[in-house]
């Protein structure tokens, strides 16, 4: 556990207590002296399983897109990317979609042109890393019609909103394929609502200075 804050209160009642709230916090209450007590809130490991890092790298190894968990400096992120291109794209068909990777484990899939491919710790279960790739894709291709390598090239900032409503800090956040359409629909609406209104203000400045 790791404290990440710490007030102090002026009501004590008892001789502590211990409440365990929502989202992996605790708050715990211990009794002090002379009418105070310390609040603590701590922030409790949820044991889920952590992702380290998130690539999609193309046949050719061209990589489209990247996210990082887990803190690699950008001259470690490039050794990292060019060592997992040129292990897995060099890997059989019939080979296995797990890879021993420098005491990780990476996770690969490939959709057509491209391969998905995840980081987690040796003891995580990679089935379930299978899963989280097949859901991403699934959602890539609900959202852009049958997603390819294209749409990626040209949309990327939305294939990052897409997952960034499924994963957060490495961690699985939303398993509903409905519910991150409906939240990437309504992002989609507030641009173009953003991009209207800038224009109207565009075309009243533009008057203005005739």
């Amino acid at each position: 556990m790791v404290v990440v804050e710490v007030v102090v209160a002026y009501d004590s009642g008892g001789d502590g207590c211990r409440w365990v709230g929502t989202r992996g916090a605790e708050v715990v209450v211990f009794a002090g002296g002379w009418g105070l007590e310390l609040v603590a809130v701590v922030m409790v490991d949820s044991g889920q399983m952590k992702i380290h890092f998130v690539l999609l790298i193309s046949r050719q190894g061209k990589v489209r897109l990247t996210k990082w968990y887990s803190p690699y400096s950008q001259k470690e992120r490039t050794k990292v990317i060019r060592e997992l291109s040129g292990m897995i794209l060099t890997r059989g068909p019939k080979l296995s979609n797990f890879v021993e990777w420098r005491g990780f484990k990476v996770v690969y899939k490939r959709y057509a042109s491209l391969y998905f491919c995840m980081c987690i710790n040796q003891e995580d279960n990679e089935l379930e890393i299978l899963e989280i790739i097949h859901h991403f894709v699934e959602i890539l291709d609900r959202y852009f019609g049958s997603v390819c390598e294209l749409d990626l090239i040209f949309n990327f900032h939305k294939a990052y909103y897409i997952l960034d409503e499924i994963l957060i800090a490495g961690e699985l956040q939303e398993s509903s394929k409905k519910t991150v359409a409906r939240l990437v629909a309504a992002q989609d609406s507030l641009v173009e609502t953003a991009k209207e209104e800038a224009n109207s203000i565009s075309n009243i400045i533009a008057q203005a200075t005739k």
